[in-house]
């Protein structure tokens, strides 16, 4: 028989590849491990050469040179953190003077009338008392004056023409009228930076954040005509309403939109509509938001997409998007006697039932929760809410109180000043009388 041939086949071959992989991978490993260990006896050979050859002065020296860099370091540290603190410390004392008298803190310890700090005037019917630019405002006699918390002049403008101005404030801006002629002067931060005449009697301006003007002028074929102005003076939009009285005009979205409060007289009763205005159309420009039947409405707080409305009866909230309204409280249980609408919430004084001599000040969230509750013996004779802060004017005294219940000041008087002007961010009030007026200080 032939001998077959055998072929020989090497099953260990990969295996034989894999081996000599992984040994020139442990031999590439093991060539940088030694590479590190070299350069690591590099570097201490350099800092053993480094030191040969120094005297002990050099080395002395170069400990020394470590030693002040370490200390400036810490010293650096030390400074920055010392800035710190001292910034902390005077935003302290800084929120301490702002915001202390309206909590209650105050460094005006005395509780009455400090004749060092009074304004004398000789007041008529005609004057005028506001605040502007966080101080007391006073119109008389063709000047218009203002004044800082210690009573001292800031700022004075005498009017060319003689007449009695009306004077509407928002913030910086200023707009005062002559309504027999139409002319509207603004002021943006004590400085006059327009004047301007519209057609026809002005019945009242209304400002907004921007210094745009909504001007409310009787003109012939209606009863009332809108016109947005901005600060240059130039005409944005014009509206025309058959409207008997305007409450209030809101301007929205840097006067794009007008929130317009007026009364409806066309039936028995008088009624209040609340429409708004899109001042980017020419056609179907006004919507009815709601109407109150047989109802006035005193004042309206916006707050975001609502809107806060005292009404005779009631403190109703309003969203002005889906146009729901919901009781906030009603004054049908309890005699009111005085209202006030803030930012963030309400405050009334109401005659506790069955007791002559009980009274209640209270303030409540517009969620109906309750922020304080105070019990007095008498009714106050005014009541001033300026957001943070009430007022309450007696026969014999000033209370004020904050939002929170807490007494920040009460100051005897011979008796009731005529008027009382918050100024200074809500820290000073000015209490008008008939030829002074003083000013006290939180």
């Amino acid at each position: 028989m032939k001998k077959m041939k055998t072929i020989d086949i090497s099953l260990n071959k990969n295996k034989g590849e894999k081996k000599r992989l992984k040994k020139g991978k442990e031999d590439e490993s093991l060539s940088k491990g030694i590479d590190i260990v070299n350069k690591h006896k590099d570097n201490l050979e350099k800092e053993r050469k480094g030191r040969i050859g120094k005297t002990l002065v050099e080395v002395k020296e170069e400990y020394i040179e470590n030693k002040e860099e370490e200390i400036e370091y810490h010293s650096s540290l030390r400074k920055l953190y010392a800035t710190i603190f001292i910034v902390l410390i005077i935003v302290c004392i800084y929120l301490f003077l702002y915001y202390g008298p309206i909590l209650g803190v105050s460094l005006y310890k005395a509780d009455g009338i400090n004749e060092e700090n009074r304004i004398d005037i000789v007041s008529t019917d005609e004057d005028i008392y506001k605040m502007y630019c966080s101080d007391l405002l006073v119109y008389s006699n063709r000047v218009i004056s203002t004044y800082n918390k210690y009573g001292k002049k800031t700022w004075e403008y005498t009017l060319e023409d003689v007449f009695t101005p009306n004077i509407y404030i928002y913030d910086k801006y200023m707009a005062m009228t002559n309504s027999t002629n139409g002319t509207i002067y603004l002021f943006e931060n004590k400085k006059e930076i327009l004047n301007k005449k519209v057609e026809g009697q002005i019945n009242g301006v209304y400002i907004d954040e921007n210094g745009n003007m909504a001007v409310e002028h009787s003109t012939n074929g209606y009863k009332r005509n809108i016109s947005i102005y901005n600060t240059g003076g130039s005409l944005i939009y014009n509206i025309f309403l058959n409207s008997d009285s305007i409450i209030d005009i809101k301007l929205l979205n840097n006067a794009k939109k007008l929130l317009i409060l007026e009364t409806d007289a066309s039936s028995f009763t008088i009624s209040t509509v609340l429409n708004i205005v899109d001042c980017t159309k020419q056609e179907d420009n006004i919507e009815q938001i709601t109407k109150f039947d047989n109802n006035l409405v005193y004042d309206i707080i916006l707050n975001n997409k609502e809107a806060i409305l005292l009404l005779d009866n009631k403190i109703v909230k309003l969203n002005l998007n889906t146009k729901a309204l919901t009781d906030i409280k009603t004054f049908d249980s309890t005699q009111m006697l005085f209202v006030a609408l803030s930012n963030n919430y309400y405050s009334y004084v109401e005659k506790k039932l069955g007791n002559d001599n009980a009274y209640n000040i209270q303030t409540c969230r517009y969620d109906s929760s309750s922020i304080a509750s105070q019990s007095i013996d008498n009714s106050p004779k005014s009541m001033k809410n300026t957001g943070l802060l009430n007022y309450f004017i007696y026969q014999n005294k000033l209370q004020v109180i904050n939002k929170w219940g807490v007494e920040i000041k009460n100051i005897e008087l011979a008796f009731p000043p005529k008027d009382i002007i918050v100024f200074n961010k809500e820290r000073t009030v000015g209490l008008v009388y008939a030829n002074k007026i003083y000013i006290v200080n939180m």
